[in-house]
């Protein structure tokens, strides 16, 4: 079972991936990169506050590959596996550079194989003009997402002031659509995001 986080660079989704394991029960980041999903390039074992430190920036495009975290979940009587996946910002336009180009079109390819999809949108950039803000591609996102697998758009930073108008502004905007508002920084709406995930991998 895989639920992949998706959305523009620097809304949160590393973070989210981190907190969201812990709020899980891991005390320790069981992390793999890969390109195509059957293929792990490299496997290591991080703290919670190692990861935060590795994998946590302001810069856009820290993350340029797959990062696939492994969390064991009890659903009733059985033990499955959850990967978490934490994928490469996505930006309208062909990128310059080679490397960020590969990376978006390998976060293409997994949100065809994924079995459940999160897409995080900023929600303290909503109305402006900062490349976080949801616009043409968070439409393109969902249109293809909401076709090919169960999928949730996270609100984040509904910690942020005028966090909640923003929030209503995109329900608005995606009507039909489940929309939680979450804070990746304070684990605000993961009860919600675990029930939706969960309710997924049984199904």
């Amino acid at each position: 079972m895989e639920a992949l986080v998706i959305g523009k660079p620097n809304v949160g989704k590393s973070l989210f991936v981190i907190n969201f394991a812990a709020y899980l029960g891991v005390k320790e980041i069981r992390l793999q990169w890969t390109e195509r999903k059957e293929i792990p390039t490299k496997k290591i074992s991080l703290s919670l506050d190692e990861a935060r430190h590795k994998l946590v920036s302001q810069k856009p495009h820290k993350t340029l590959t797959i990062q696939s975290m492994s969390i064991e979940i009890m659903t009733g009587r059985q033990k499955k596996t959850l990967w978490i996946v934490d994928s490469v910002g996505l930006t309208e336009g062909i990128h310059h550079q080679a490397e960020i180009r590969q990376a978006m079109a390998n976060t293409l390819i997994r949100m065809g194989e994924a079995n459940v999809i999160l897409h995080m949108i900023d929600l303290s950039s909503v109305g402006s003009k900062r490349i976080e803000s949801f616009g043409p591609l968070d439409d393109e996102m969902a249109n293809y997402s909401k076709r090919i697998a169960p999928y949730l758009i996270l609100g984040n930073k509904i910690d942020k002031p005028g966090a909640i108008d923003n929030l209503h502004a995109v329900r608005e905007h995606f009507k039909g659509i489940p929309v939680i508002g979450v804070s990746a920084l304070t684990r605000r709406g993961f009860k919600e995001v675990k029930a939706f995930t969960l309710r997924h991998l049984d199904a």
